[in-house]
């Protein structure tokens, strides 16, 4: 089984679902609906919030794990993020710039994890219908955040500096370069909607 490509499938359906209609509301749904997927698909039960070292102070998660019949461990990360659109029951998230960041540390988690052989693979999805996600910031309003960026194209397979805004919620280097997905390409159906959801999925 192709899970690369089995995910991008779920991936589809979920924004074409939400471009119709409010169906998948939040982070959980998105999970759940992956997780049901991809057991139905392979006849393999996920693990949901899989803990990699109960016994330490500092635990380590992923949001969905699966070891194949030939015994592949996968990782799965998630981020759901939403805009508030008039008519609709999708809520304001903002912070948008710390959205970024700890997007790109569930990267980074995935990575180590896997350079831990406790996963063989791991798949990032980010899914969206805020703009300022995927849109280049203005050259005159530039800050120090930017480089965290997710704009179509940005690469990600390299050393990223510690965050130095106040209100960042860590404060560490992370080093991306192993990842397998060199850059950002988002999948969208109406390319002109800033309003219309769309995603991209990182292979670490």
């Amino acid at each position: 089984m192709n899970y690369s490509n089995h995910i991008n499938s779920i991936c589809e359906t979920i924004i074409s679902k939400n471009n119709n209609e409010e169906f998948y509301l939040n982070e959980k749904s998105i999970q759940m609906k992956l997780a049901f997927e991809l057991w139905k698909k392979s006849n393999i039960e996920p693990q949901l919030e899989k803990c990699f070292d109960y016994n330490s102070k500092i635990k380590t998660y992923t949001d969905i794990f699966i070891i194949t019949d030939d015994g592949q461990k996968i990782g799965i990360e998630i981020k759901f993020k939403t805009r508030k659109i008039l008519g609709k029951r999708y809520v304001q998230q903002g912070a948008v710039t710390n959205g970024k960041l700890n997007s790109l540390k569930d990267i980074d988690r995935l990575s180590k994890l896997k350079k831990e052989d406790k996963i063989n693979v791991g798949y990032f999805v980010f899914i969206t219908n805020d703009y300022l996600y995927w849109k280049n910031p203005r050259k005159s309003k530039k800050t120090n955040s930017d480089m965290f960026g997710f704009e179509q194209g940005k690469k990600l397979n390299k050393i990223f500096p510690p965050p130095t805004w106040s209100s960042k919620t860590f404060s560490e280097q992370m080093d991306l370069c192993d990842i397998k997905t060199e850059k950002i390409d988002w999948i969208v159906d109406d390319e002109q909607n800033l309003d219309s959801f769309r995603y991209f999925i990182i292979e670490c």
